[in-house]
């Protein structure tokens, strides 16, 4: 395997900004050639006024769930923020994350909460969590960006589970900077989720490789003209980063 590749070996990163990007950190100190263009933007919902006024009222009536499921980091980052106004003190409700990176933030808050550990995404939530196999007579609030999947929730309802979705943020594609990425020539493109992935459209050339953090979207991949595929085993910076060497070799 090639820890440092050629510098014609370029890589395509698109997913939104972050303040401290442990992927990019980790291809840098490899001395992988790359560039970053983020296709999307997060944006808090500040209106319409009846949405904010949803979020305010699941807010309200937190301790009145039994279970609280973050989604995404930017999920996490946002509901602590809307708890924080209106929840001094939390109340017992138990919390549970996706991912490793998400349940940090939440720590680093003083929440105790559950991330699976073995695979750290909505399928492995729903398999390694005991809590979460028989939910009858109980409710789940589910903080999240609008518009993603409804595995999550149409699972712990066939559970027994009532469900509310608390959607904080919109995922926004930027024109310019889709079109920009999409010109680019590049040898490996890294999908962080399939929404990206779909955004970017078909492969750009019959050799081009792609990195994905799953099957679900390797799946996408192949049915965009992707002939090399290297499946991380979640997007955890060093999972994605070394999907992204196996492609390169």
């Amino acid at each position: 395997m090639a820890a440092n590749p050629p510098a014609n070996k370029s890589v395509l990163v698109v997913r939104p900004l972050r303040e401290q990007d442990a992927f990019l950190q980790l291809l840098h100190r490899a001395g992988i050639s790359y560039s970053y263009n983020p296709i999307m933007r997060i944006v808090p919902v500040t209106e319409p006024a009846d949405e904010v006024e949803h979020i305010r009222e699941l807010i309200l009536q937190f301790a009145q769930f039994d279970h609280a499921i973050f989604i995404s980091a930017n999920a996490a980052e946002q509901g602590i923020q809307w708890l924080d106004q209106y929840w001094p003190m939390l109340p017992d409700v138990q919390m549970f994350a996706v991912g490793q990176q998400t349940g940090e933030i939440l720590r680093d808050y003083g929440c105790t909460v559950l991330c699976p550990e073995h695979q750290q995404n909505t399928e492995g939530l729903l398999e390694e969590m005991p809590q979460l196999q028989s939910l009858d007579n109980q409710s789940v609030i589910i903080f999240r960006g609008a518009g993603g999947r409804t595995t999550l929730a149409d699972t712990l309802i066939s559970r027994g589970a009532t469900v509310s979705y608390c959607d904080l943020y919109r995922r926004v594609v930027d024109p310019l900077s889709l079109a920009q990425a999409q010109s680019q020539q590049y040898l490996c493109l890294v999908a962080h989720s399939g929404e990206l992935l779909q955004a970017m459209g078909p492969a750009a050339a019959i050799d081009a490789r792609l990195v994905v953090p799953s099957e679900r979207v390797a799946a996408m991949g192949r049915e965009l003209g992707y002939n090399h595929i290297s499946v991380a085993d979640n997007a955890l910076p060093e999972s994605m980063f070394r999907a992204v060497q196996l492609a390169l070799v």
